[in-house]
């Protein structure tokens, strides 16, 4: 199934480093069939999220080695996903205080000195699928992410076939207990998800607040930890 496809919105964005972008999205994955990711062989990097602005696609293509960053966007939210396309590939990260004292830090900081910590603005985005990941395995959550997804996400704009975009808010909350069950996510992980949903719009003006605030708020929420 795919959504109408209408012409998307482009832009070209041109970085001081190489960017990888695999390695620089591969932490938004949630496992290698996650409905909501994808990364082409050839370079390139697709994923479908709910912004502000109502559902959106985000096409990007950037050549191995490359700085050049071409993105596509298909939706009512791809203008907002244009514009943070910079942050999201980690623009906003500043390394220059960063001293890695581990072993394993700093080889990977040798072979990545390009990497940068991304920032995709979508608080909810994360949080939804952090909570259904906590106190289980990998496996089982990414198993658990994907049926509910699948089952209760909306079709991607654009021309994917497959891609899914994660529920709204909205949606989230209006997902009956026993769908939850069965997607392997106990009471205790479902009504956290359910509880922060009817709290989004407060937790989305965390990723425009002070970091002691956005965690402030995030963990005033039951369910929420220091682990989240």
């Amino acid at each position: 199934m795919t959504a109408p496809v209408t012409q998307p919105v482009t832009r070209v964005w041109r970085s001081e480093r190489e960017i990888a972008l695999r390695g620089q999205l591969g932490a938004f994955r949630r496992g290698g069939g996650d409905p909501t990711s994808r990364f082409g062989h050839d370079g390139t990097a697709t994923r479908a999220v709910q912004t502000p602005e109502g559902v959106g696609t985000l096409h990007l293509v950037c050549r191995p080695g490359d700085s050049e960053v071409r993105a596509q966007a298909w939706g009512p939210g791809g203008p907002w996903l244009l514009e943070s396309v910079p942050a999201l590939l980690g623009d906003e990260d500043d390394p220059s205080g960063f001293v890695p004292h581990h072993e394993p830090v700093m080889e990977a900081w040798r072979r990545f000195p390009h990497w940068r910590v991304p920032r995709s603005g979508l608080v909810f985005d994360a949080l939804a699928p952090a909570v259904i990941e906590q106190k289980v395995t990998g496996q089982e959550a990414f198993a658990g992410y994907r049926k509910l997804v699948r089952r209760f996400g909306e079709v991607a704009p654009g021309p994917f076939p497959g891609l899914m975009a994660p529920p709204t808010p909205a949606g989230w909350a209006a997902i009956p207990s026993w769908a939850w069950l069965q997607a392997s996510v106990d009471g205790a992980r479902s009504r956290t998800v359910v509880r922060a949903a009817g709290y989004a719009g407060r937790l989305e003006e965390g990723a425009r607040a002070s970091l002691a605030e956005a965690h402030r708020r995030m963990r005033s929420l039951p369910g929420v930890g220091v682990w989240t």
